[in-house]
C-alpha cells in the first residue's frame, strides 16, 4: 500500500495540482449550478452534484497513478460546486434573520472534516490505508444522495419558469465563454506556484483566459439573452454597495484561510517538529487554526442576532482578522505559544467574517437571483483561494530562498566552514539530510549554526507573506465600510417561491 501511495503521488510537480484541481473544478461547478438552479430548482443540481462526487471519490480511491488521482479530485470538486448550492437551499427555507445560521449549517460537515481531517489523514498515510478515506467519502456522499432524493422536494423556485422556457432562455454563449475563461485563468495563476512568471504555461493560459472573460463581460452587458449567467444589473444595484462590494469581500476573505494554511503548517514543519517529536504532539499542532474557524462560526450562530448591527459586526470581525493575522508577522523559531494563539484567534474572526460576508451577498440580490448570487460568491471563494495560494507561495519561496542564500553560508563560515562548501548549504538544506552529508567539512556545530540561520530565513519568509496579506486586509476593510447595512433585511420573511 505504501508503494502504491508513492506511485500515486508522482513527482513534486504533480502534487502541486491536487488541491487546485479540486478548488478550480469546484469554482466551475458553483458557476454552472448557481444561476441555472434559479431556473430549474435546486434539487436536480444537488442530486447531480452528489452523483459526481460519488464517481470522483471512487476514481480517487482506486487510483493507480497521479493522473487518475488528480482526475478524481477534479470530478469530486466539480460535483462539490453543485452540492454547495446547499448554501442557498438551506437559508431560503428559513426566515431571513436566520440566514447566517443556515449558511453556516450548510458547511456543518466541513467543520468536522477540517478538524479531524489532518489527524485522520496522517494516520491513514502512515498506516497505508489512505484509500479508505475516499471510500468513506463515497459512502457519506451516497447517503447524502439518498437523503436528497427521498426527502428534499422543494417547489420549483424562485423563478418558477417552465422547463421549455428555461431551456430556450439559457445563456449558452455565456457558459461557453466563462467556463474556459475561469478555468484557463486559474490554471495560469496556479502554474505560477512552480513555474516562472515568463513561462509560456503561465502566460498562455492567463492571456487566453482573461480574453475570454472580457468577451464574457461584453456578452453579458450587451446581449439580449433572457437568463444571463451574470447580469450586470446585480453589480450596479445601489451603486455596487448591495452586491458588488460584498462579492469583493467574499473574494478577499478566503485568501486569509489559504494564507494561514500556508503559513502555519510551514511553522510546524520547520520550527516545531523534529524527528523526536511525539506523534501526539504533531497531531495536536494541527488543531488550533481549524478549531478557531469552527469556534468563530459557532459564535456567529449564537450571538449574531443578539449583537445585530450587521455591518459593524462584519467590520469588527474584519478588524480582528486583520489584527491577529498581522501579529503573525512577529514569527520567530522560538515563539510557538504566541503563534498558536494568534493562529487560533485569526481563524476565530475569519470564521465569523466568512459566513457573514456570504449572508451579505445573498441578501444583496432579489430572491429569484439567490442561486446566481451563491454561484458567484462560490467562484469568488475558490478563485480567491487559488490566487492566494499563488501569491503567498511565491512570496514565501522567493523571500525565504533569497534570505537563506545570504544568511546560511554566512553562519556556516562564521562557525568555521570553508566558503566554497558553505555556498552549497542553502540548496542542501532544501533537499534534506542526504544532501547535507555530502558537503565536506561539516561538523555538528557548523550544522547547528547553519540550521538556525535556515530557520530564521523561513521566519523572514513567513513575515513577508503575512505583511503582504495586510494589503488585502486593507481593501477588505474599505469594502466592509462601503457595504450597505442589511439590518432591515434580517426579518421574519421566508423568501421562497411557492408555485401554487
Amino acid at each position: 500500500m505504501q508503494a502504491r501511495l508513492g506511485t500515486v503521488l508522482g513527482s513534486a510537480t504533480a502534487t502541486y495540482w491536487y488541491i487546485p484541481a479540486y478548488t478550480t473544478a469546484n469554482a466551475l461547478g458553483f458557476l454552472v449550478a448557481g444561476a441555472n438552479s434559479d431556473i430549474f430548482g435546486r434539487r436536480l443540481f444537488l442530486l447531480f452534484g452528489n452523483v459526481c462526487c460519488c464517481v470522483g471519490f471512487l476514481i480517487t480511491a482506486t487510483a493507480k497513478e497521479h493522473m487518475q488521482f488528480t482526475a478524481g479530485l477534479a470530478i469530486t470538486g466539480f460535483g462539490g460546486g453543485f452540492c454547495q448550492m446547499a448554501m442557498c437551499s438551506i437559508p431560503e427555507l428559513m426566515p431571513n434573520k436566520y440566514r447566517h445560521i443556515g449558511i453556516t449549517i450548510s458547511d456543518g460537515f466541513i467543520f468536522l472534516i477540517v478538524v479531524i481531517g489532518p489527524i485522520v489523514g496522517r494516520f491513514a498515510i502512515d498506516s497505508g490505508g489512505w484509500t479508505y478515506i475516499y471510500y468513506g467519502g463515497f459512502v457519506a456522499q451516497f447517503v447524502s444522495l439518498l437523503g436528497i432524493y427521498f426527502w428534499y422536494h422543494p417547489p420549483k423556485h424562485p423563478r418558477g419558469v417552465e422547463w421549455k422556457e428555461g431551456l430556450k432562455g439559457l445563456d449558452y454563449v455565456g457558459a461557453l465563454l466563462v467556463i474556459p475563461g475561469v478555468c484557463l485563468t486559474l490554471v495560469g495563476i496556479i502554474n505560477t506556484t512552480y513555474l516562472t512568471s515568463t513561462n509560456k504555461l503561465v502566460i498562455a493560459p492567463m492571456v487566453s483566459g482573461f480574453a475570454l472573460l472580457i468577451l464574457f463581460g461584453l456578452w453579458e452587458t450587451f446581449s439580449s439573452v433572457k437568463y444571463p449567467l451574470c447580469p450586470p444589473r446585480i453589480f450596479r444595484s445601489h451603486n455596487g454597495r448591495e452586491f458588488t462590494v460584498p462579492f469583493i469581500l467574499a473574494f478577499i476573505v478566503t485568501m486569509f484561510y489559504y494564507g494561514i494554511n500556508i503559513v502555519y503548517p510551514t511553522m510546524i514543519n520547520v520550527f516545531y517538529v523534529t524527528p523526536t517529536t511525539p506523534r501526539s504532539e504533531v497531531l495536536l499542532l494541527t488543531l488550533p487554526g481549524n478549531l478557531g474557524l469552527v469556534f468563530g462560526a459557532m459564535l456567529l450562530i449564537c450571538f449574531g442576532n443578539l449583537i445585530g448591527h450587521w455591518k459593524w459586526s462584519l467590520t469588527g470581525s474584519w478588524i480582528g482578522l486583520t489584527l491577529f493575522g498581522g501579529l503573525i508577522a512577529m514569527v520567530t523559531p522560538y515563539n510557538k505559544g504566541a503563534m498558536i494563539a494568534f493562529t487560533f484567534l485569526e481563524q476565530v474572526f475569519f470564521g465569523w467574517a466568512q459566513y457573514e460576508s456570504v449572508a451579505f451577498t445573498q441578501l444583496g440580490v432579489h430572491q429569484h437571483d439567490l442561486g446566481m448570487s451563491g454561484g458567484l460568491a462560490g467562484v469568488a471563494r475558490y478563485a480567491g483561494g487559488s490566487l492566494a495560494q499563488a501569491i503567498y507561495t511565491s512570496v514565501l519561496t522567493n523571500s525565504q530562498s533569497s534570505r537563506a542564500a545570504i544568511t546560511v553560508p554566512a553562519a556556516a563560515i562564521a562557525a568555521g566552514l570553508d566558503p566554497t562548501a558553505a555556498a552549497q548549504l542553502p540548496a542542501a538544506f532544501a533537499v534534506g539530510a542526504t544532501a547535507l552529508a555530502q558537503i565536506p567539512g561539516l561538523t555538528p556545530e557548523i550544522t547547528a549554526a547553519a540550521a538556525t540561520a535556515f530557520q530564521w530565513s523561513y521566519a523572514y519568509g513567513l513575515k513577508m507573506v503575512t505583511l503582504s496579506s495586510l494589503a488585502f486586509a486593507g481593501i477588505g476593510l474599505i469594502c466592509c465600510l462601503l457595504c450597505e447595512n442589511i439590518d432591515a433585511k434580517m426579518n421574519d420573511n421566508v423568501e421562497v417561491f411557492l408555485e401554487k
